[in-house]
């Protein structure tokens, strides 16, 4: 597989607070990853995660599946996806907080490409990107690559650093 097309820098930096994702709307996503990829051909899947921004941290709580183009090395979506999609979150009281998207490949860093995808991106959203179409893991140690926008620029977050946290869907002491 190809490496992402990159012609702009893509820095790595800390986070600015934390993705906190429950372990359902993570599980999910990665159930839609896999069925977007495995068709013949295998297409990249999109998924964005609902929830709230709290302080500096984006909380999630549900995903949805938009309505999408998209191939074996490609996915979009539209304006009136994102509209629906918004207006799908409002009546939860939420917002599209973050994206998640699959690659070909084991390169899980933003290509040019993905930098434009989103359509409204806002200072401290988030974007996970999973490799193999979705086969690989939905954490950074699994290879997912994690990516915040900040100022004005999408950046790789580093990945030492524990920006994604998993909230079990029951906790005992």
């Amino acid at each position: 597989m190809t490496e992402p097309h990159r012609t702009k820098p893509l820095p790595q930096l800390p986070a600015i607070g934390r993705l906190i994702v429950t372990e359902s709307a993570l599980m999910r996503a990665h159930e839609l990853l896999r069925l977007a990829g495995a068709g013949s051909p295998p297409h990249e899947g999109l998924v964005w995660w609902l929830g709230r921004q709290v302080g500096a941290d984006t909380l999630v709580v549900a995903c949805h599946h938009p309505p999408c183009r998209s191939g074996p090395g490609f996915v979009f979506t539209d304006e009136a996806a994102v509209g629906a999609g918004s207006r799908i979150a409002r009546a939860h009281r939420l917002g599209i907080v973050a994206q998640v998207h699959s690659h070909p490949g084991t390169d899980t860093r933003h290509s040019d490409g993905d930098d434009e995808i989103v359509l409204m991106p806002f200072a401290g959203m988030f974007s996970l990107v999973v490799g193999n179409y979705g086969r690989d893991g939905m954490l950074p140690q699994e290879g997912a690559g994690v990516h915040q926008f900040q100022n004005g620029r999408w950046i790789l977050v580093r990945r030492a650093d524990p920006a994604l946290i998993v909230v079990p869907a029951e906790v005992r002491s």
